[in-house]
């Protein structure tokens, strides 16, 4: 770029400006794309809670505790403990859970020494007699 010595003898700097029209487009063509593409989410205060209660007749759905399965090694043979209940079969575990109140959902807790087969059978065990809630919870837990 070359300068120009003005009439006095003092070098006078030429500034070289950027024309600011095409640069305030150009902020205000981003602040637009990232308003438009940014994602908007509500507050965590205005969602709604996962587990509401819901009335019914005889009391709400926070009194009914879900059902724990235990699933440990009885004699050395996988079993199924309910309780004081103990099973040895997944279709007595099956028939049990049936006759159980299914809306507080199911807990399987697994001992550490137990086959991987009988968690699954516990699981599927559940499923079958109409839980829609089954939680794998394992010993250490």
């Amino acid at each position: 770029m070359r300068f120009r010595r003005d009439q006095h003898g003092q070098g006078r700097e030429s500034s070289a400006r950027l024309p600011m029209t095409p640069m305030i487009d150009v902020v205000f063509l981003l602040l637009i794309y990232f308003l438009v593409t940014a994602t908007l989410t509500p507050s965590e205060s205005q969602l709604s809670a996962a587990l509401q209660a819901e009335q019914t007749s005889s009391g709400s759905l926070a009194d009914l505790q879900p059902q724990v399965v235990r699933v440990e090694l009885v004699n050395g043979v996988p079993g199924y403990r309910i309780g004081s209940r103990v099973l040895t079969t997944k279709e007595d575990l099956t028939a049990l859970l049936a006759n159980l109140p299914t809306e507080g959902g199911v807990f399987i807790r697994v001992a550490n020494d137990v086959p991987v087969s009988a968690a699954a059978a516990a699981i599927q065990a559940a499923k079958d007699a109409g839980f829609t809630k089954v939680s794998y919870v394992p010993a250490g837990s």
